[in-house]
């Protein structure tokens, strides 16, 4: 990496092209700007990935919504540049309580069985501090998010608005009234939505990569009789949207089958594949929420973070990722619809609200949440 005094961490014209000799995945590419204008060809292919992989490609090109979220993950990203600079003492004051929002520092998570820390911190910026006054906020947030708030509520905004309108395409083909995802995802109502800055360090070693994400704690596939690790995670939200810029995605090449509350382990054999950061695009993958309220038609992505591969890995690795999750009070119960499964977990008793849910995979990825 360039010298410190030379220039800024984040500079995305300086970094290295991705490699073209590892292994990577074909995701689709869907056009939001399609999809938005309601081609019904390019809604039938995001329904395949959804319904397949659970990741996709989302071309940002052509719309208002997708080039607020194009030029507002660079603006974020420097703005966690200043943020991350901060001593860790000055960072700890907005640590992480049960509603994850707020700073997480490295090694809060781990990574294995063997309890190895992750390596990257990163900032939880509530969705609902954003789109409020600053008198109506509900915790604290260091100078450098303040100063920026206009910004990142206009993010906030912007990329609700895109996963409520995939979500509902998704609704519509499934059977599903699309304002049933609408109403249990509204933008004012309390929610764990929030902008995710991320930072993570160069590669410490030409080996194996450290993890980066915390990850459930059990083993993956074996080969052999050797147990081979699979530090990893499905999302527990309904959609995410990740901008990045450097490679270090990972992908297994399997998705998930079904919502996941504590084993984590892949269901299917598979194995690790890159996930090539695309000029111009998000990467969109769906979380456990959409496969519980679709009671498993919708696909949710297992996948992991690690520094970026070959030249790439010298310099640091900053994302933005925007998590669309249920409100606060939501009844985590499926959908109904003609493509919605029969039966389901609640059939076995009192479904979890959001806010259960999700501290309940928290802590099943080994995050160590304050009281």
């Amino acid at each position: 990496m360039p010298h410190k005094e030379e220039y800024d961490e984040f500079t995305p014209n300086l970094y290295p092209p991705f490699p073209e000799d590892i292994p990577t995945v074909d995701l689709q590419t869907i056009a939001l700007s399609k999809l938005l204008d309601g081609d019904a060809a390019e809604q039938d292919r995001v329904f395949e990935a959804c319904v397949g992989r659970g990741f996709f490609y989302l071309d940002l090109s052509g719309c208002s919504a997708g080039s607020t979220i194009l030029s507002g993950a660079d603006q974020i990203a420097r703005v966690g540049e200043r943020v991350f600079r901060l001593p860790l003492s000055e960072k700890m004051r907005y640590k992480q309580g049960k509603q994850l929002f707020g700073y997480k520092y490295a090694g809060s998570s781990v990574t294995d069985k063997a309890g190895t820390p992750d390596t990257a911190e990163f900032f939880n910026i509530a969705k609902n501090d954003m789109i409020v006054p600053d008198s109506a906020m509900r915790r604290p947030w260091p100078a450098g998010i303040l100063d920026r708030k206009d910004l990142l509520a206009g993010y906030v905004r912007s990329a609700h608005s895109v996963g409520l309108a995939v979500l509902g395409i998704l609704a519509e083909k499934m059977g599903v009234d699309p304002g049933e995802f609408a109403r249990r995802h509204r933008i004012e109502e309390p929610s764990g939505d929030h902008i995710r800055i991320t930072r993570g360090p160069p590669r410490a070693a030409k080996e194996m990569a450290e993890i980066q994400t915390p990850s459930h704690t059990d083993s993956g596939t074996t080969r052999g009789t050797e147990e081979i690790q699979t530090p990893s995670h499905t999302d527990f939200g309904t959609i995410t949207i990740l901008m990045n810029w450097l490679g270090g995605l990972q992908v297994w090449s399997e998705s998930a089958r079904k919502a996941q509350l504590s084993d984590g382990q892949p269901d299917v054999p598979g194995e690790w594949l890159w996930v090539r950061p695309r000029r111009g695009c998000a990467i969109v993958n769906l979380g456990d929420a959409a496969m519980r309220f679709s009671n498993g038609a919708l696909r949710a992505g297992r996948h992991r973070v690690v520094p970026a591969p070959g030249a790439q890995g010298d310099w640091p690795r900053y994302s933005i990722v925007y998590f669309v999750r249920p409100e606060d009070s939501c009844a985590m119960r499926k959908l109904e619809g003609e493509g919605i499964p029969e039966g389901g977990p609640e059939d076995e008793g009192e479904p979890l609200t959001a806010t259960e849910w999700i501290f309940r995979q928290s802590s099943a990825l080994g995050n160590k949440l304050a009281d």
